[in-house]
């Protein structure tokens, strides 16, 4: 795994609640989700209703991006790829937690609503203001 990729992982799996951008009818919609799942390829992995507005925004329009931040290292990261909705039970077993449980009506992983949103990035940008950088580089996946 190339050092980028490691040090984004790691990030991600300190820096759970990341901002998700999704666009609609050309306008940008945002939302406060949190990272279930992190994958060494940076594939990221977020519980959802499939009954949101999100999940049909990315069936018309599966460009999206994630920003987050640690307040703590100083450090920024803006991912944009692609989402994909699965419904499929591997892939929800796969991230569920049972703190997800009253966000659901059935109160588990084979509640009908739960979905799963799998991002795929395919570019980063991250700026580490503890080492002076001000300015995001960026890396393409």
């Amino acid at each position: 795994m190339s050092d980028i990729k490691e040090k984004i992982r790691d990030f991600f799996q300190s820096v759970r609640i990341v901002s998700v951008s999704t666009c609609s009818d050309n306008k940008p919609s945002c939302r406060i989700m949190e990272v279930q799942k992190v994958n060494d390829d940076l594939t990221l992995l977020l519980a959802t209703h499939k009954s949101s507005p999100k999940v049909e925004y990315i069936q018309k329009d599966n460009n999206v991006c994630i920003v987050a931040r640690n307040i703590d290292t100083l450090m920024d990261v803006r991912l944009f790829g692609t989402c994909e909705v699965s419904v499929d039970m591997e892939t929800k077993k796969s991230i569920w937690r049972d703190v997800l449980a009253p966000y659901f009506r059935n109160g588990g992983v084979d509640d009908p609503d739960l979905a799963v949103l799998i991002f795929t990035p395919t570019r980063i940008e991250y700026r580490d203001s503890k080492t002076g950088s001000l300015s995001p580089k960026v890396e393409m996946l």
